[in-house]
């Protein structure tokens, strides 16, 4: 069966107007002449119903046509549009069978539509055509847009009703042709390229001359002959316009290749010189990136950390191996995330002058010279900085320190010991003389007694200073000992010391002398718990540097015991394996694998914020190889830690011979 597209298409070829209604009355399709033929505008006729879109006599006569084509019969029809009863355009009906289903078709040709009108009418009709032909031909033959606007009010008048009293206004593109009409006008817009380009608007200058609907179709139709005119006069304008940029473009390429031939001509003898400024560069880039490799060489060389720093502090280049230009100094050198408090970079950029300084860092020294880098303007870009490590020098300087103050203490010891022992020995004789006396008196006051039991001696009870004055001399001889003993403590310790292991070392003598001397200085953090061994041999060795290694081991137990409790330092000996052990064990806070590792390290301390210098444990290791001995150490954090000697045996007749070689033992 035929397709309905196709059918309306081979219908419109033959009539201009055609309309297609289904069998429930609505339109199926209009052809566009038709939908333009009666209003100023273009009526939307397409999927709306008889009696929606024509006047109620034009539906009558519709459905007589359609029931005359339901038989088989040609019937008439009369398309007078709702919105314009002043039109009515004849058409003849016909039926079909499609693929869609029914159709009833209704078409017609102008010629007819014309023999349905007045003789007046035809002749209005034929001056609109006249004023349409009239308009498009001006169109063709205008010579440019301008031009025909300016001379269009003289076509367009001509199709209106009353011509002489015309008034034609345009704007086009923003430009304005003539004056806006002041009575009733009608106008229609020029849709150019699917946009608004102008519009034209014609009335008569006084209101009793009014418009007609037809004059209003005329201008629509006259508008949209204008808008596909304007596109393509506007298309040819450009096309003209391009043909002469390109005929431009032409001379000017032409102007171009001959400059073009010139400067190739100069480039080239450019070039021949460039080639031996190339060869020339490369002989000097060569002898450049020697020098740079060499200069490169001697900067990672340099056994000191240097440092190139811009003005934000941002580290540009350094000789160290890992680290990315951006990072910030600080960061990298001190790991601080905030600049140091004493910014070496913000003293240069206010003074312009190098400066030397002694920076702590953590366990280390550094010393930091620090040189500004000026511009041509002489304004500081950022410095260099050279970092020394000064540790090692620091740590002697403290050491000498010590060392004066420990030759001083020397000789204040040996000269307080001679000024306490003195009235001492007063004390300790006049304290015998004291107990024989009372041992003579307290008879007599005993039997004194018994006749006056109320009796007191200095305010106390006859009874209870008998039990008790006797005691009291003997803890006044006992102290008075302890004195002695502790001054010539101090004496020892404190003479000076050739070095030889020639010494009778009895250990458990040494141990009580060095627990003595000590005591009031661990006593803060804990007690000291004696197990010594008394059957162990005596050794030959030198008892002052034995004596330093144990007062070394008990004030570092007594400072590890944790600020919240109190703890105990044990000291035992024994004998094993012929040697004579000694072990200084405490259980306070204990070490980590990494910290037992370094704790013979000189200079290692993790006191060093207390004074400590790390070389306490290293000159005790190097005192026990010295006597051909070993030490070992056990610890387990939050548990204690113990140190454990052990020493040869030899009597003093072998002291002269080689010590036996002791090695580090394993730690733990």
């Amino acid at each position: 069966m035929i397709k309905l597209t196709d059918l309306y298409s081979f219908i419109e070829s033959n009539f201009e107007f055609l309309i297609a209604i289904g069998p429930d009355e609505r339109i199926l399709h209009a052809s566009r002449l038709l939908c333009r033929t009666c209003g100023p505008g273009e009526l939307q006729l397409e999927g709306s119903s008889l009696e929606d879109s024509l006047a109620p006599e034009s539906v009558d006569s519709f459905r007589e046509g359609i029931a005359a084509a339901r038989i088989g019969r040609r019937g008439l029809a009369f398309f007078v549009p709702l919105e314009f009863p002043g039109c009515s355009v004849p058409l003849k009906s016909g039926f079909v069978d499609s693929a869609e289903g029914p159709v009833f078709l209704f078409f017609g040709s102008q010629i007819d539509a014309m023999a349905s009108i007045t003789e007046e009418d035809k002749d209005e009709r034929v001056k609109e055509l006249a004023c349409l032909y009239a308009v498009a031909e001006w169109i063709e033959v205008s010579g440019s847009i301008p031009e025909f606007f300016t001379k269009l009010p003289d076509y367009l008048a001509k199709g209106m009703l009353h011509p002489e009293q015309a008034i034609v206004y345009s704007v086009y593109q923003g430009v304005e042709y003539g004056a806006p009409p002041m009575g009733r006008t009608i106008s229609a817009r020029l849709l150019v390229n699917r946009q608004v380009g102008g519009e034209i608007r014609v009335g008569y200058p006084t209101p009793d001359l009014d418009v007609l609907p037809e004059e209003q179709r005329m201008l629509s139709e006259i508008a949209r002959m204008l808008a596909l005119a304007l596109e393509r006069k506007e298309l040819r304008e450009k096309i003209v316009l391009k043909q002469e940029e390109e005929a431009s473009y032409a001379r000017k390429i032409a102007e171009l290749q001959g400059e073009i031939e010139a400067r190739t001509a100069q480039l080239e003898d450019q070039q021949q010189k460039l080639d031996r400024v190339n060869t020339y560069l490369q002989q000097v880039n060569k002898g450049w990136e020697e020098s740079s490799s060499q200069l490169r060489s001697m900067f990672q060389a340099i056994p000191d950390d240097v440092a190139f720093i811009d003005i934000n502090r941002n580290l540009v280049n350094t000789n160290r191996r890992s680290f990315s230009p951006g990072m910030k100094c600080h960061k990298v050198f001190f790991d601080c995330d905030t600049p140091c408090r004493d910014c070496r970079l913000a003293r240069i950029k206010k003074d312009k002058a190098p400066i030397t300084i002694d920076i702590p860092n953590g366990d280390r020294f550094l010393e930091v010279h620090a040189i500004p880098v000026l511009s041509r303007e002489q304004e500081v870009e950022g410095i260099v900085e050279f970092y020394r490590d000064i540790t090692l020098e620091k740590t002697y300087e403290r050491q000498l320190q010590q060392a004066d103050k420990l030759a001083s203490l020397g000789q204040l010891v040996s000269g307080i010991g001679h000024e306490i022992n003195n009235p001492n020995q007063f004390i300790r004789g006049n304290i015998k003389i004291l107990r024989q006396a009372l041992e003579d008196m307290l008879p007599i006051v005993d039997h004194y007694y018994t006749e006056h039991p109320d009796l007191r001696i200095a305010r106390l009870k006859y009874d209870f200073f008998r039990s008790s004055v006797l005691t009291l001399v003997d803890d006044m001889a006992h102290g008075s000992e302890r004195i002695k003993g502790i001054v010539e403590g101090l004496r020892n310790f404190a003479r000076k010391d050739e070095g030889l292991l020639i010494d009778t070392v009895d250990m458990n003598t040494i141990i009580e002398a060095s627990a003595r001397l000590v005591q009031n200085e661990v006593h803060k953090h804990a007690d000291i718990r004696l197990e010594l061994d008394p059957s162990i041999p005596v050794l030959a060795g030198n008892a002052q540097k034995i004596e330093q290694v144990l007062i070394n081991l008990l004030v570092n137990a007594g400072q590890a015991m944790p600020d919240d409790r109190r703890g105990v330092v044990t000291v035992k000996t024994r004998t094993e394996d012929g040697k004579v052990v000694v072990e200084v064990g405490d259980n306070g806070k204990g070490m980590n694998d990494k910290t037992l590792k370094q704790i013979f390290d000189p200079f290692f301390t993790t006191k060093r914020a207390k004074g400590g210098t790390g070389l306490g444990l290293a000159i005790a290791y190097r005192i026990v190889e010295e006597h051909g001995g070993s030490i070992s150490v056990a610890s387990t954090p939050d548990v204690g830690t113990t140190f454990t000697l052990r020493f040869p045996v030899r009597n003093p007749a072998q002291a002269g011979a080689q010590p036996e070689g002791g090695g580090r033992a394993a730690n733990g």
